[in-house]
C-alpha cells in the first residue's frame, strides 16, 4: 500500500516564532525551522522556507491550511508542487518509484518531508537566480558597449542587496548540505537522508546555484567598479571646467 506526500509553497517565508498556528491539530513537533502537525493519520509539516507538505491529508484540510498560510504571508501567486510516493516496507530505501519507509513515524515522516521541502524550495531559488544572472548579463553588455553602468545608482545598489539577499536566505533557511537534527537523534536514519539527498539532487543544484551567484557577484563587482570610474571621470572634468573657468576670470579681470 502506498500513499502520497504533497508538497506546495504558497508563500516566500513562514515567520514560525512568531505564528503558533495549529489548525486544532496536535502539535508533534515545534521549532523556528519547521512545525509538524498531526490528526490521526493526517500529517502536515510547515516549515519556514514556506513550504507546506501533506500526509494523509485531505483535500479540505489542504486548502483550508493553504489559504490560510497565504493570507498571513507574503503570497506566491503561482505556487510550485512536488510529490512524492511512499509506501511501507522492511528497510528504508529510496527507489525510482518513490520512498520506503520501515515505519510511519514522527522522524521518517519529518525526515522525507524535510527534502522535499528543501528541493521545493530550491527549485524558487533556481528561478530567482536565473533571474539575477540574466540582469547581470545584460548590465554587464551595456557597461562592455558603452562604458558605464545604465540606469541610477539606488537601483543597482538594491540589485546588489537582492543578490545578497538571495545567497543569505539560501543558506540560512535551507541547510541543504547539513544533516537534519533528527538524523543524529534516530539512529538508521543517516542513509535514508543521504539517499534523499542524492535522489532530490540536493548538493549538486545547492553548489550550482552558488556557482552562479559568485558569477553574479564577480559581476556586481565590476559594474561597481565601472560606475566608480565613470564618476570619478564626471569628477575630473568637473575640476577642470571649474578650473578653465577661474583661469578665464583671471584673464578677463586684467
Amino acid at each position: 500500500m502506498s500513499s502520497i506526500l504533497h508538497a506546495i509553497q504558497p508563500v516566500r517565508h513562514i515567520a514560525l516564532k512568531n505564528w503558533s498556528e495549529t489548525f486544532d491539530m496536535d502539535l508533534v513537533d515545534d521549532n523556528p525551522a519547521h512545525r509538524l502537525l498531526r490528526d490521526g493519520d493526517a500529517w502536515v509539516a510547515i516549515f519556514r522556507s514556506g513550504v507546506l507538505c501533506f500526509f494523509g491529508a485531505g483535500p479540505a484540510l489542504q486548502a483550508r491550511i493553504i489559504a490560510s498560510v497565504q493570507a498571513e504571508f507574503t503570497a506566491i501567486s503561482n505556487p510550485n508542487v512536488e510529490e512524492l510516493t511512499i509506501r511501507t516496507g522492511e528497510r528504508d530505501a529510496v527507489g525510482r518509484d518513490g520512498v520506503t519507509l520501515k515505519y510511519l513515524d514522527e522522524e521518517r515522516i519529518l525526515l522525507v518531508a524535510l527534502r522535499l521541502a528543501q528541493s521545493l524550495a530550491l527549485e524558487l531559488h533556481e528561478e530567482a537566480v536565473e533571474t539575477l544572472l540574466e540582469t547581470t548579463l545584460n548590465l554587464l553588455s551595456e557597461v562592455t558597449r558603452t562604458g558605464r553602468l545604465p540606469g541610477r545608482r539606488g537601483g543597482h545598489l538594491r540589485f546588489l542587496a537582492s543578490t545578497s539577499a538571495t545567497r543569505t536566505e539560501i543558506l540560512s533557511r535551507l541547510a541543504v548540505l547539513d544533516n537534519p537534527d533528527i538524523v543524529w537523534e534516530t539512529p538508521g536514519l543517516e542513509i535514508l537522508s543521504k539517499e534523499l539527498s542524492a535522489d532530490l539532487e540536493l548538493t549538486s543544484r545547492f553548489r550550482a546555484l552558488d556557482e552562479k551567484l559568485d558569477a553574479i557577484h564577480e559581476g556586481l563587482e565590476i559594474m561597481i567598479v565601472a560606475s566608480r570610474h565613470h564618476r570619478e571621470t564626471i569628477l575630473e572634468w568637473i575640476i577642470i571646467i571649474l578650473i578653465t573657468v577661474e583661469a578665464l576670470i583671471m584673464l578677463l579681470g586684467k
